[in-house]
């Protein structure tokens, strides 16, 4: 029996990624690393000035870190399990991470991590939009997804975010292969004074709009379609290489 790594950012109390967990353990043993408490937003942020304090939940299967969600899946491979993973999905993020969101979340992040050690991973989000989230519908198409790449597999750092609408499965219009959109934020900047007259900040936003471009994760899943992006690390400027050499950098001194 093939072997996953579950974990998130949302914490080990997200009901995301039990539904993971009872999706997966019928037909893959299933491991669960995770943070203690939300961590929404790490982006790849790792511990390197604190120790990362684990807890056993389940006897060699469940564990928490009070550490990021790249710690989770850091430690977990790095010698927690003391078994190989064949697979690596993070999620269900309890919010979609589209476009630009990816730069900032633990969910995205963590399965980068995953990849750096040459594992395939799936970062999993499903809309929050509603009175019920149904993560059954993102956990299902997983699940799937982990079968197809089972038969097909992914190049090396390449990892695959999938998005889900929040419906039933049955109400879901397709799968899209796509790239990131653009979502905007409006971002303010909230000026507070605690009783020692000392300024503290909290930094807000809200979604304004989006840009509804074809082929992108936002127009899939405005379509009510699950939206496959697939990543990797390199975020290089390639065309803007030969462009730069043309500016004369190596006359510099």
């Amino acid at each position: 029996m093939k072997s996953i790594l579950l974990s998130n950012d949302d914490g080990i109390q997200s009901r995301g990624i039990w539904v993971l967990k009872e999706y997966f353990r019928e037909h893959f043993q299933v491991f669960v690393v995770a943070p203690d408490r939300e961590r929404s937003a790490a982006g790849h942020s790792i511990s390197l000035h604190d120790p990362i304090r684990l807890k056993i939940l389940e006897a060699e299967s469940v564990f928490t870190v009070d550490g990021t969600p790249v710690d989770s899946v850091h430690v977990a491979l790095l010698g927690v399990l003391k078994e190989p993973v064949d697979f690596v999905v993070t999620g269900i993020n309890n919010g979609l991470n589209l476009g630009t969101d990816v730069f900032y979340s633990g969910t995205v992040s963590a399965a980068f991590q995953a990849a750096t050690f040459n594992i395939p991973a799936l970062a999993v989000s499903i809309d929050n939009t509603g009175d019920v989230i149904h993560y059954e519908t993102a956990a299902y198409f997983a699940h799937k997804i982990i079968e197809r790449i089972e038969n097909h597999p992914l190049d090396r750092n390449v990892i695959l975010n999938i998005n889900v609408p929040n419906l039933k499965a049955e109400e879901i219009r397709g799968v899209e292969i796509t790239r990131l959109g653009k979502r905007h934020y409006e971002d303010s900047l909230i000026e507070r004074e605690d009783p020692r007259k000392n300024k503290y900040y909290w930094i807000a936003g809200k979604l304004s709009h989006h840009s509804l471009e074809e082929g992108t994760d936002v127009k899939a899943v405005y379509e009510k379609k699950v939206s496959i992006t697939p990543l990797r690390p390199d975020i290089t400027a390639h065309d803007y290489i030969d462009k730069l050499r043309g500016w004369s950098f190596h006359e510099l001194e």
